[in-house]
């Protein structure tokens, strides 16, 4: 019971972003704004996800994990009902921000709660779980909105089904998520030595390493998930429907990443299978570079982008129990400086999405090869595999 109420909480932060992409050229149509904006509103979504990193984390390592998940799940359903109202594109950007903030907030908390109960290696295995249940949602999502906009006037089905979720997500974990931070193992009240927290987190150069990993991964991940909509309805010509389809091939690979990468990471030292995964990602990246100037279709596109979507999901669970391993009285925070940096990452990228373009793979295939030789880079210079720490068998 417990795995699937943890399952559904980093769900939400998922939903937030997929559900929405195969309605934004109809969101762009229906606020008559260019592309552009209905691109940056996913911005909007990673600055809230940042924000609600950065102050869940610290305040659930100081109030406990329950009240502060319940209350995300309470702005999550209330911000999904209002874009169902939502009267221009600004007032969209607004809602969209909180659901971001909402869903980084149950996401960072659920990690909080495994990094309570586990360590080290059975860290990595009740990741693996989680994420069964979690990671259904990319799969589904696009499909369900898009059968959802089939039958429905237009896309503010979608908020309406979101709300219903949330509600129902609510309920679920007011009644099943126990407290796993007990009043005598809390750090301080409220803010109170957050920045004692933060700074002992960022002493920790394996972890560090880490983060810029995820940096420069999410740079990646996002010029994707900003290109695809475009790329495969536009430029491709696929129906909504079809889209869906197509990104659910890719983010079953993405959740068949996940659980490779969680499995290897027991077998092999953990750090060594993201490497792998790196250098795969950079393989994907050159293949799209190279397809970007053929006149191919959908079939050879998808599993250049299902390569990369493997990698991805690979280093999911490896890095986020080697950061969190040696920060047990702080997992919270760890957890957020993880998330925060990712999201600011993908928010401050946002001049780049139109640039790269979504007429060809060109663009998305060098920025996610620059992205993931980065990546390697840190991984020798910064995270330094030979000192990375022996992971916890327990």
């Amino acid at each position: 019971m417990y795995i699937f109420v943890l399952g559904f909480l980093l769900m939400v932060q998922t939903l937030v972003t997929d559900m929405f992409l195969p309605a934004h050229p109809l969101i762009a149509t229906f606020f008559e704004v260019p592309d552009a904006f209905v691109q940056y509103s996913l911005s909007a979504v990673t600055l809230g996800a940042a924000i609600g990193f950065f102050v869940a984390g610290p305040l659930s390592d100081s109030l406990g994990r329950k009240n502060p998940v319940l209350l995300a799940l309470g702005i999550f359903t209330l911000a999904s009902a209002a874009l169902y109202v939502a009267p221009g594109i600004e007032a969209f950007m607004v809602l969209r921000f909180l659901q971001g903030l909402a869903g980084a907030a149950t996401a960072v908390i659920a990690q909080a709660i495994i990094r309570d109960l586990f360590v080290g290696n059975a860290m990595l295995k009740m990741l693996s779980r989680a994420w069964l249940i979690s990671g259904i949602a990319p799969i589904i999502s696009p499909i369900i909105a898009a059968n959802l906009m089939l039958v429905a006037p237009d896309w503010r089905i979608i908020p309406l089904a979101l709300t219903i979720l949330g509600a129902a997500i609510f309920v679920f974990a007011s009644r099943a998520l126990v407290e796993t931070l007990h009043k005598d193992n809390r750090r301080a009240k409220g803010f109170e030595g957050v920045n004692k927290r933060f700074i002992a987190v960022f002493k920790d150069r394996v972890l560090v390493g880490l983060v810029l990993i995820g940096m420069v991964q999410t740079e990646g991940l996002f010029c994707y998930l900003n290109v695809i909509p475009f790329l495969y309805q536009d430029s491709l010509g696929l129906t909504p429907v079809e889209f869906s389809f197509a990104f659910s091939t890719t983010a079953f690979c993405w959740f068949l990443g996940i659980q490779a990468g969680a499995k290897l990471g027991r077998t092999f030292k953990a750090h060594w299978v993201v490497f792998g995964a790196l250098v795969l990602a950079v393989l994907a990246g050159v293949c799209l570079y190279l397809i970007g100037s053929m006149d191919v279709g959908i079939v050879t596109v998808v599993p250049i982008m299902a390569l990369f979507l493997i990698s991805f999901g690979m280093t999911i669970t490896p890095i986020q129990t080697m950061a969190l391993q040696g920060h047990g009285s702080e997992a919270g925070t760890a957890a957020s400086v993880l998330g925060v940096m990712n999201s600011v990452t993908a928010a401050l990228s946002a001049p780049l999405y139109p640039l790269i373009g979504s007429a060809t793979t060109t663009g998305l295939g060098i920025t996610v090869a620059v992205t993931h030789l980065a990546a390697i880079g840190v991984f020798f210079f910064v995270v330094r595999p030979n000192s990375v720490p022996a992971m916890a068998k327990e």
